[in-house]
């Protein structure tokens, strides 16, 4: 029988959800669901339209932005489906997240993960295609991170094993569509799973266009 290498399911029904008539916030995190290692934020945002959100930094920290359907802008500069950005910011520092459509909401993703120490200059856009890499994950960071970030779009049945980086011993993965096993857990659309412990992950999809995104980082 397979051993379970030690894990936490972030159960999309059971995230914190703010509301108001500019957004819709998913929280994974939240008073009853501790931060994972680093990785302190992450956010399901639904933004309507030509509306805009200001986040105040509460932590040094590395921020992710993700689009999932439509584009958005980042302290005014665009991000479209098939982009992330990656920026290291200050405690108090202000950043806006705008929708530039007029009739149309759009949905993101956006992380915090701590930050020990100031680099000199964090300030990354990295570009990748779904399409164009079907079945395998798509590395959306660079070494220089102390964290990596990879993306994958599978058809159903397909599997891949993903290898622990040596430095890295925590993985978070996050199913953006469809539905996926991974690592012996059945996860469903907007499901999180924390994975400790181990140094591969082997995952499946279980329907077509399934969309997961993971993240290794150090404990």
């Amino acid at each position: 029988m397979e051993t379970l290498s030690p894990g936490q399911i972030y159960l999309a029904d059971q995230r914190v959800l703010e509301e108001n008539n500019i957004y819709r916030r998913y929280r994974s995190f939240n008073q009853d669901r501790a931060a994972f290692g680093y990785l302190f934020v992450f956010n399901d945002d639904l933004l309507a339209a030509g509306k805009s959100v200001t986040l105040t930094i509460e932590e040094d920290c590395y921020f992710v932005v993700i689009p999932v359907t439509g584009e958005v802008l980042v302290d005014g500069i665009n991000i479209d489906v098939g982009e992330v950005v990656v920026r290291f910011a200050r405690i108090g520092q202000i950043i806006e997240l705008r929708n530039p459509y007029d009739t149309d909401w759009i949905n993101f993703l956006y992380l915090q993960i701590k930050a020990d120490h100031m680099p000199e200059q964090v300030n990354y856009q990295f570009r990748f295609d779904l399409e164009t890499s079907p079945d395998k994950l798509i590395d959306i960071t660079c070494s220089t991170l102390p964290f990596a970030l990879q993306i994958g779009m599978f058809a159903g049945r397909n599997e891949a094993l993903y290898q622990i980086k040596e430095n890295f011993t925590l993985l978070y993965a996050f199913v953006i569509a469809g539905a996926f096993e991974l690592q012996g857990r059945l996860l469903h659309e907007r499901d999180g799973l924390a994975l400790w412990g181990l140094t591969e992950a082997d995952l499946e999809a279980l329907s077509n266009n399934a969309v997961v995104l993971l993240l290794e980082m150090e404990a």
